[in-house]
């Protein structure tokens, strides 16, 4: 049988078109001519993510990334597509996790089987999880340093704006002075000539001189809890008590003598007496002068027993 022209044109263009189909999905890296199983993957973010990206299992690419597409229902959500091998069962509970291949191959999915013995079937949406890059979690950690260092020049620019030429002149005199403060310190605490080097050496010396009479020392301590026993044996409180009481009697007796009471305050208080003491003793002194002067006066005696006439 007579194949026409036309008919033989036809079949090549076919075959051509199939060819190029194929090529196109194949550098895709999509096989159109496999058996393999399709599974899907829900996630919030992709990171970079794009079809005919590689499915790897322990590092063996098993499978491709066939097509990203919005979710139905979640438009913030994304539906990635994925074949794997035919022959290899994806346990229950299997995560496929985006994560960064290499710096030059971009995005690939690898995942981590459980140790389940129930399988996903083929069509079955399996967890989606995005790990993140080092740019990434470093940008992430690094954000909130940036907002703090933002924050602090803006509060320094806030401190710097309300300080005027006068203050910053001010201000660099205050910090002179510190440096200058900073230099005396330092300059006292040279070993070579620090008067605090010279105190602490007496210190220390009192120190040594304290521990070699510690012995002395001890002893005049007890000495003086010695004493301390004798003085409390010696009962100084019932003697001063009774020291106390005497003065408080001699102090009653006074205040009666000051008021005139008894024969020594009537003697101190009444002047009559020394009066009369004073009379008498000018009377006695005149007597003792005429008895003197004239003692036959007072005194009438004679040998023969004859009393003489005036």
């Amino acid at each position: 049988m007579k194949i026409r022209k036309e008919t033989k044109i036809g079949i090549i263009a076919v075959i051509i078109i199939a060819f190029f189909v194929w090529g196109y999905n194949f550098l895709k890296g999509k096989n159109i001519l496999s058996t393999n199983s399709i599974y899907y993957a829900i996630y919030d973010n992709i990171d970079g993510l794009e079809e005919a990206n590689p499915v790897y299992l322990s590092g063996y690419k098993i499978g491709v990334v066939e097509s990203i597409k919005l979710h139905n229902k979640f438009k913030d959500k994304l539906v990635v597509r994925f074949s794997v091998e035919e022959d290899i069962s994806i346990p229950l509970k299997t995560e496929a996790i985006i994560y960064p291949a290499t710096l030059i191959a971009g995005k690939a999915i690898k995942l981590n089987f459980t140790n389940s013995l129930k399988f996903y079937e083929s069509g079955d949406t399996i967890i989606g999880i995005l790990e993140k890059d080092m740019i990434s979690s470093l940008s992430e950690e690094l954000l909130p340093v940036k907002n703090k260092i933002e924050t602090l020049v803006e509060s320094m620019d806030s401190v710097l704006s309300i300080f005027d030429s006068k203050r910053r002149r001010g201000l660099k005199s205050s910090l002179d002075n510190i440096n200058k403060v900073t230099e005396d310190l330092s300059e006292m605490l040279d070993a070579d000539n620090s008067k605090l080097a010279n105190i602490l050496a007496n210190v220390e010396s009192i120190s040594s001189n304290l521990k070699n009479n510690n012995e002395q020392i001890t002893n005049i301590l007890e000495n003086f809890s010695n004493i301390s026993d004798s003085l409390d044996q010696a009962k100084i409180k019932n003697t001063l008590l009774n020291a106390n009481k005497t003065l408080a009697e001699f102090s009653e007796i006074s205040a009666k003598i000051n008021n005139g009471k008894g024969t020594i305050g009537m003697l101190i208080n009444n002047d009559s007496l020394y009066l009369n003491l004073n009379n008498l003793a000018a009377d006695l002194d005149s007597l003792v002068i005429d008895l003197n002067e004239n003692p036959k006066r007072y005194v009438h005696f004679s040998l023969f027993g004859k009393k003489d006439k005036k």
